[in-house]
C-alpha cells in the first residue's frame, strides 16, 4: 500500500455517509480539507454521489428522532474507541445498504418475470407450429380425418401415409399433475406397442394440438393409444387409457 493511500484510509470510511450528508459534523473539516489534496477519494466520493442519487429516490425520506439516533450510535459505535481501525457506521451508510437489497430485490423479481415470459413464448411457439403441422395435412389430398374414441373427449386423428407423419386435434383433454404427462403409443397388428412422444394440454386452450412422428412406416400400424404415465415417459404403457384411434 502507498503512502497516499495510507492516509486516505481513516478519511474513505467516511465518504459514503458524506456523500449522503449524514456524517458528523465534527469530522466534516478534516475531510474537506482531505478532499483538497486527494484526488483518489473526490473519485470515490464522486461515484458515492452518483449512486445515492439513482438509489435514495426509491426511500421516502423520514427523519429520526434524537433518541433513535442516540441508540443506534451506541449500538453501532465500536466497543474501543480509541481504536482507528474500527468502522462507525452511520445512517447514512445503513440507508445506502437498504437501497442497495431493495435495487437488488428488483433485479430478482424482473429476472423472474423474464423467465417466465421466456417460458410463455416457447409454449406458444411449439403451440403455433403444431397447429401449422396439422393445417399443412388437411391441405394434402392423402390425408385422413379419423375420429377418436374416448368418452367425453373428443377430436380427431390426422393420418398422411405418404409422408409418414401425424397430427392429434383433442378437445376436453383433463389437465394432469406435475409428476404425470400423456404419452402416445403406436400400435402394429400383434398388439406391440411403440412410444410416438409425450405431451401436455396446451395450457389456456380449448383443444391440443400434437405432431406425431413414427420411427417407421404408419403401414406397419394399425392404430394409436393415448395413456396417462410418470412424467418422463414409460417404456410400455402402465397408466390408464385415455383414448384409441383404430387407422
Amino acid at each position: 500500500m502507498s503512502m497516499n493511500n495510507d492516509l486516505s484510509h481513516p478519511y474513505r470510511e467516511n465518504l459514503a455517509a458524506y456523500a449522503l450528508g449524514a456524517l458528523d459534523k465534527g469530522e466534516i473539516p478534516a475531510l474537506e480539507q482531505h478532499l483538497q489534496t486527494c484526488e483518489s477519494c473526490r473519485d470515490e466520493l464522486a461515484a458515492f454521489r452518483l449512486l445515492g442519487d439513482g438509489l435514495l429516490v426509491a426511500i421516502p425520506p423520514r427523519q429520526p428522532s434524537t433518541d433513535l439516533r442516540r441508540r443506534l450510535q451506541e449500538r453501532l459505535s465500536p466497543r474501543q474507541e480509541s481504536s482507528p481501525a474500527k468502522r462507525k457506521w452511520s445512517l447514512g451508510q445503513i440507508a445506502l445498504g437498504a437501497a442497495m437489497v431493495l435495487l437488488l430485490g428488483v433485479s430478482l423479481f424482473s429476472v423472474h418475470q423474464v423467465q417466465t415470459l421466456q417460458r410463455q413464448q416457447a409454449a406458444l411457439a411449439h403451440q403455433f407450429n403444431n397447429g401449422q403441422t396439422a393445417l399443412a395435412m388437411l391441405a394434402y389430398p392423402s390425408t385422413r380425418t379419423l375420429p377418436l374414441n374416448g368418452g367425453n373427449i373428443a377430436g380427431n386423428l390426422l393420418v398422411d401415409p405418404d409422408r409418414n407423419v401425424a397430427a392429434l386435434i383433442v378437445w376436453n383433454l383433463p389437465s394432469l399433475s406435475a409428476d404425470q404427462t400423456y404419452q402416445v403409443w403406436l400400435i402394429d397388428p400383434q398388439g406391440k406397442r411403440t412410444s410416438g412422444g409425450t405431451f401436455q394440454p396446451e395450457p389456456g386452450q380449448p383443444f391440443t394440438t400434437v405432431s406425431i412422428f413414427a420411427p417407421k412406416a404408419y403401414s406397419n400400424y394399425s392404430g394409436i393409444g393415448v395413456t396417462v404415465e410418470p412424467e418422463g415417459a414409460s417404456a410400455a404403457p402402465t397408466g390408464r387409457n385415455i383414448f384409441k384411434v383404430d387407422f
